[in-house]
């Protein structure tokens, strides 16, 4: 099930106050309209009563989609300075809802989806618009970096995201992301065909593709904070 718990949000701009519900848990197969919400940006967002300030509340919780074989652990931006520590929590939570400890039927579920970890809103839309697309996410990394050694000047530093944000006919569609506030530093564009030369080109990639095989954490930036 999704779960929500009465939580208060103080507007950044004006200190106003307001109570919210803050999510905990997302059931997609049971609620789809809040994969909706976390594709289109509305989920966890809300408008100051006073000022009007658009506020999102941080992101820390589980999402999980059983049809789509989807488990993911949220946590905020800030927590990717210590991705071991994240990384042993969602192995932790996954373990004791899915694991050997778990009820027969449990682990059966659990033996059907792919579990993740991400830090931020930017990062959950990203892996839904991964399922979305039939795209594999770590092929999808490993494209990233291909496009890091061929676009002069990207704005990469601690606390900018290269993201996944659409796609339009045979080209897929980027953004370098704010982590904190989620806007747009600058937008590219990059042929479909660039993804499927490295999906096909398993012996050049295979070094770093065995880097992310296997972990919850499933991003470029493991290479950079590991």
């Amino acid at each position: 099930m999704s779960l929500f718990y009465t939580a208060t949000a103080k507007c950044f701009k004006c200190s106003t106050e307001t109570e919210v519900q803050l999510a905990a848990s997302v059931n997609a197969g049971r609620r789809p309209d809040l994969r909706e919400a976390i594709l289109d940006g509305s989920f966890q967002a809300t408008n100051c009563p006073i000022c009007g300030t658009r506020m999102r509340l941080p992101a820390h919780l589980t999402y999980t989609d059983q049809r789509r074989g989807q488990w993911i652990l949220v946590d905020s931006p800030d927590a990717l300075a210590n991705v071991a520590a994240g990384e042993a929590e969602a192995h932790r939570v996954f373990g004791e809802l899915y694991g050997a400890g778990a009820p027969d039927a449990a682990q059966e579920m659990g033996r059907e989806l792919h579990p993740r970890l991400v830090f931020g809103w930017p990062a959950l839309r990203e892996k839904l618009l991964c399922d979305e697309y039939g795209l594999d996410d770590i092929t999808l990394e490993l494209l990233k970096i291909a496009i890091l050694r061929n676009v002069a000047n990207s704005p990469l530093s601690d606390t900018t995201e290269l993201r996944l944000v659409g796609r339009e006919e045979d080209t897929l569609k980027f953004a370098w992301i704010d982590s904190d506030s989620e806007a747009e530093i600058a937008a590219l564009e990059v042929p479909r065909s660039a993804y499927d030369d490295i999906a096909a080109d398993s012996a050049a990639w295979a070094a770093l593709r065995g880097q992310l095989e296997g972990q919850f954490f499933v991003d470029f930036k493991r290479l950079l904070v590991s």
